[in-house]
């Protein structure tokens, strides 16, 4: 049951195709190297110490050139990237769209049954109190 499970942290791998491991740059390796040998040199030991390393802004706003001068020294205005937003919006959906368990028929008319009949038994329920109610408060006004 478990074994159809995907990590939503992760990118979908298509079977059979392992997935490239992407190659760190020489100042991310140095920059790595650097950080775990003062840790190491610091603590004695290692006692799981999360490694922080720098991360790259993808997709940074573009500062229009000459904003400042026109605004009258006001500060710049960012221009936004409402294309690429958008692509890379889309892009997310459909692969979320692609982890959906959409049901089969079988399932869906299971699943609409199942709603159907608690909500008629709600609907029974609060007609009775509601009856009830009525009933119990034009005994009492009458007295």
């Amino acid at each position: 049951m478990w074994e159809n499970m995907v990590d939503t942290n992760q990118e979908p791998v298509e079977k059979g195709k392992p997935k490239k491991k992407k190659k760190e740059s020489p100042k991310k390796a140095a920059l790595k190297t650097k950080v775990e040998d003062k840790e190491l040199k610091t603590k004695g030991e290692d006692k799981g110490v999360v490694k922080r390393l720098p991360v790259k802004k993808e997709n940074a706003p573009v500062k229009k050139e000459g904003a400042a001068k026109s605004q009258g020294g006001k500060a710049p205005v960012v221009k936004k990237q409402t294309a690429a937003n958008l692509k890379k919006f889309l892009k997310g959906a459909w692969s979320e769209l692609k982890k959906v368990h959409w049901p089969n028929r079988r399932e869906l008319v299971t699943y609409t049954t199942v709603v159907l009949t608690a909500v008629l038994i709600v609907a029974v329920l609060l007609f009775v109190i509601d009856a009830g109610l009525s009933k119990l408060l034009a005994f009492i006004l009458q007295k």
